[in-house]
């Protein structure tokens, strides 16, 4: 009796151990995963709110069974379907992924012209690509969305890579070499990335031979954004099959299939954009493309927003999508004309290498001011392209200056030759034919619009002086004509004339941003 009574409480202590143990994993576990997330880790395995039951509703209840990509130079179509079975669940910060594997109609295999050319029968087998619906969950916003992904593999990487299917939308694997292509659901590719050892060394479009030669080169002062393009070709092998009649001498009438392979090259445009700096023909020190990194393990699905012209140069997180788009109308126009696509690039070019956006505003007055010491330009609703443009200049100008008290002390300057250019902008357009500029010179008959017009006489529509036209003459008239028709009008009589730059200097930004116009 006295054995049983100690055994028990033994019994009993050993019970709560173990319960205690099970309960310290479970918690460690929940801390460990709290952990992943906060350290920005990819969690493999069930997610918290988008399951692959919850995706798959969200999915049907939106788009079709069968999935098409297209290419809009080619034609060629790539029929899928979703094998929801082997889709899976993953998870980093606040988006929550559900990648679920493309079945495609003849068993199609992606491949680079390398691939296609090197690969031999024996090494089918590691001729694969990764073909996925994608659909992610922004956590803090509940957004919802999707595409296609197609990641394809160089020969070299396929030839080694013993686990080539664990790259993903949020995981690539840091040997990765090859390309990850990302396509609407329903249509064409929208963005790409291509890899060399796990980094990003080029963005991937939609292109062609002809596309690819009409890339610009495109600058800014001292620094020369060269986009490096070329097409690649991607090879797509599928089996295409051909229904046929026999009689068999034992079974009767049975039906058969042959079958060859067959495939399609698909077209697409690769660029590295190499900054570099170039004073009296010589090259500086380069930008490096591996910086260029983005989410899901690297470069991530970036589909085209409201206004990108407008969204790559300015902001403003308090605008409506109405606006937005209202500048965006302005921007197409500006950028159809030669000067002021140039003028755009150089703004936008400045942009990107820099990170100084200039903040936009519409506003009730009727004004249009380019205010560098914010970097704040403010627009009239009801003024057109030619205003921005004219506004546009004034940042490109203060981006040439050497500081603000250079640009304070030739104001006047600057805005006879942002004056000058706005004409030259309208001129011949059809916007001249309602705009304030014509208000100006034939209703009020103004002295500032009549006098800029007249530099024309002296000054061709690039800003150089007309052959035979004496330097000096075209100063003094400057100086002593049109400054003075600027000075009657109230908001220019107190703006500073720098007398020691000449017409050169005063018309060099207009000499920029007609180049090869």
């Amino acid at each position: 009796m006295k054995t049983k009574r100690i055994k028990r409480p033994v019994c009993y202590l050993v019970g709560l151990l173990a319960f205690g143990l099970m309960l310290y994993s479970c918690l460690q576990d929940e801390t460990d995963l709290d952990s992943q997330e906060t350290t920005g880790k990819v969690i493999k395995g069930k997610n918290r709110e988008l399951s692959i039951d919850v995706a798959r509703s969200w999915y049907e209840a939106r788009q079709t069974p069968v999935v098409t990509t297209r290419s809009v130079v080619t034609h060629f179509e790539l029929m899928t379907k979703l094998h929801w079975k082997k889709g899976y669940e993953n998870r980093k910060g606040k988006f929550e992924v559900v990648e679920v594997p493309l079945l495609t109609r003849g068993g199609a295999v992606l491949m680079d012209r390398e691939t296609m050319e090197k690969y031999k029968e024996k090494e089918r087998g590691k001729i694969r690509n990764i073909s996925r619906m994608v659909i992610i969950k922004n956590l803090e916003t509940g957004e919802i969305i999707n595409f296609v992904m197609h990641i394809v593999g160089t020969y070299d990487y396929l030839m080694k890579a013993k686990h080539f299917e664990d790259n993903s939308y949020l995981y690539r694997a840091p040997d990765l070499s090859g390309s990850v292509y990302f396509y609407e659901p329903e249509g064409a590719l929208v963005n790409g990335w291509q890899y060399e050892d796990g980094k990003i060394v080029a963005t991937i479009s939609q292109g062609t031979e002809e596309g690819s030669s009409m890339q610009d080169t495109i600058d800014t002062r001292g620094i020369v954004l060269k986009p490096v393009c070329h097409t690649e070709s991607v090879y797509v092998e599928h089996n295409e099959c051909n229904g046929f009649t026999y009689q068999d001498p034992e079974y009767g009438l049975s039906f058969g299939a042959e079958c060859r392979k067959v495939g399609t090259w698909e077209t697409v445009e690769v660029c590295i954009e190499v900054p570099t700096y170039e004073e009296d023909g010589n090259t500086g020190g380069q930008w490096d493309p591996n910086e260029n990194t983005g989410g899901g393990g690297g470069g991530g699905y970036q589909p085209q927003s409201i206004a990108p012209k407008a969204k790559k140069l300015f902001t403003n997180h308090n605008m409506s999508d109405e606006e937005w788009k209202k500048l965006e109308d302005m921007l197409d126009k500006l950028t159809d004309d030669c000067m002021g696509g140039n003028l755009y690039k150089k703004l936008y070019n400045s942009t990107a290498l820099n990170g100084n956006f200039i903040s936009f505003r519409f506003v009730e007055e009727k004004e249009a001011i380019y205010d560098p010491s914010t970097r704040t330009l403010k627009l009239n609703k009801n003024m057109d392209s030619n205003e921005l443009f004219h506004e546009m200049l004034h940042a490109y100008q203060y981006q040439n200056e050497k500081n603000y008290t250079s640009f304070v002390n030739a104001r006047m300057n600057l805005d006879i030759e942002a004056h000058y250019a706005q004409y030259l902008y309208l001129k011949g357009s059809l916007e001249y034919d309602v705009c304030e500029w014509r208000q100006a010179v034939e209703v009020k008959k103004s002295r500032r619009h009549l006098a800029v017009m007249t530099l024309n006489d002296y000054l061709d529509d690039k800003g150089y002086l007309h052959e035979g036209m004496d330097q000096e003459l075209v100063n003094s008239f400057v100086e002593f004509n049109i400054v003075e028709a600027f000075k009657r009008t109230i908001e220019y009589k107190d703006y500073k004339y720098d007398s020691n730059r000449d017409i050169q200097s005063n018309f060099a930004n207009l000499r920029e941003i007609t180049k090869n116009c």
